[in-house]
């Protein structure tokens, strides 16, 4: 196979069927096509259905490495002579009436089409990059997710999920097929995983935020602006200290908030002058749906980032006195009620905020020149950066612009993320491991 098709294995093997001198059954693409869609084929639609089938059929063959084929083309050649010697068979090729139709050739077909799709996003030679295995599998988990659906409707007798999270029952669904798994493996390899991440912000990108955030918030002329900026301050911290994801940040709803102020710490058997910002967390957002989690941040880092102060500028500029404790409504939303996103948060504040540092000469910002896949918003395109750059500036503590950060133990970042693991995988010990308030405070207290 060729163009469209690609592979980023060596001299293209992935395109090629191996090199093999016995092989098993082997059907080709034309029986195999006229077998699935019971007709004759005419037409480019039918043309296409050819190459993806051909396709499909050396990502199978792929599923094995290219010397392990080599390898055990020798040992078949063994087995065929003694066969030969003996007088009987042993490896014996199926005799089928008719090519195989099951359900999951055409939807292999389905993903070897939707690889041939391109990211929105540029490589660093500003080329188009094709999509990971990754995005590619999803088509796979959807049609699981219907037909797991589909089996317990009409099958509740029959079909039960093993330890493994796989459907069984007879028939089995046709993405648990044997062909399937052999199909995944051997396209993964062909297509790749490798993804982008989002380059990581820096800590001082985090304070200039900031500080310009509080700046427009304090020069602002309206309500409608000051709750604006109040909220843009609120969420680029949120981010920061609470390593959230976008949908756990803008799901948020005012009662999800705990505060506790410095001055009532010791009420909380915390250190004179210590307060506390408590989110918790929808089980929806979590790998653990049963449970709700929680997370907490320091009111006021060594850095004087003020994540509490910023919830009260919010609060005072959407709801004026009105409590929050049992207020429903969401946080980041806008006057309409709508919630907030990622790429909003992104196009709005983040990216004119890291241009205008850039700017100013930012030595870190300053290569992301705006040239095909080497802009700012191409770098940090996801709302990730703030997590990646977190967790990075927390491990290795130090001095940093006149402050001294300490340096976060593993087990102080496996704590404070905590909320995104199963408790279910966790040691015996680890699962009895509770911290109290005050030890959960210092990863964001001390190294931030």
């Amino acid at each position: 196979m060729g163009p469209p098709f690609t592979s980023r294995r060596k001299q293209g093997s992935g395109l090629a069927f191996p090199r093999v001198t016995s092989w098993g059954t082997f059907i080709c693409e034309l029986c195999t096509v006229r077998a699935v869609i019971d007709r004759e084929l005419h037409g480019s639609s039918d043309w296409k259905l050819l190459c993806f089938e051909r396709m499909r059929v050396i990502d199978m063959a792929h599923f094995w490495a290219t010397d392990t084929h080599s390898k055990y083309q020798a040992k078949i050649q063994a087995i065929r002579r003694f066969e030969r010697i003996f007088g009987f068979q042993f490896l014996h090729p199926a005799r089928l009436l008719r090519p195989p139709a099951s359900p999951e050739i055409p939807l292999m077909w389905l993903h070897e089409a939707y690889s041939l799709r391109t990211s929105p996003r540029l490589s660093a030679e500003g080329q188009n990059l094709t999509l990971a295995m990754d995005t590619i599998r999803q088509l796979r988990s959807a049609a699981s997710h219907y037909l797991t659906w589909e089996a317990m409707m009409t099958h509740p007798d029959q079909a039960f999920l093993d330890s493994s999270q796989r459907l069984l029952h007879v028939p089995c669904r046709a993405t648990d097929g044997l062909a399937f798994t052999l199909f995944t493996k051997g396209m993964g390899a062909r297509v790749g995983n490798e993804t982008r991440p989002s380059v990581a912000l820096l800590d001082r990108h985090i304070r200039f935020m900031d500080a310009a955030l509080l700046r427009f918030f304090r020069h602002a002329t309206s309500p409608h602006l000051r709750r604006k900026w109040a909220l843009a301050g609120l969420a680029n911290l949120v981010f920061w200290l609470g390593w959230l994801r976008s949908a756990e940040t803008f799901h948020l709803r005012w009662c999800d908030f705990h505060i506790i102020r410095p001055e009532d710490g010791a009420r909380h058997d915390l250190s004179p002058g210590l307060g506390a910002v408590l989110l918790r967390l929808q089980p929806e957002t979590k790998s653990n749906r049963l449970a709700t989690a929680d997370v907490a941040i320091a009111y006021t880092t060594l850095s004087r980032l003020s994540l509490g102060a910023w919830f009260r500028r919010a609060r005072l500029a959407c709801l004026g006195s009105n409590p929050t404790v049992n207020n429903p409504l969401p946080v980041f939303s806008h006057t309409n009620g709508a919630s907030w996103t990622s790429l909003f948060f992104r196009q709005t504040f983040l990216y004119p905020l890291l241009v205008s540092q850039q700017l100013q000469g930012d030595p870190y910002l300053l290569p992301f020149d705006g040239s095909p896949g080497n802009s700012i918003p191409e770098k940090f395109w996801s709302c990730h950066c703030y997590r990646r750059g977190a967790k990075t500036h927390v491990s290795r503590g130090g001095l940093h612009s006149g402050i001294r950060f300490k340096k976060a133990t593993i087990i102080q970042e496996y704590e404070h993320a905590r909320w995104r693991r199963k408790r279910s995988g966790e040691r015996i010990d680890l699962q009895y491991q509770s911290w109290p308030l005050d030890e959960r405070l210092k990863i964001t207290l001390y190294c931030h």
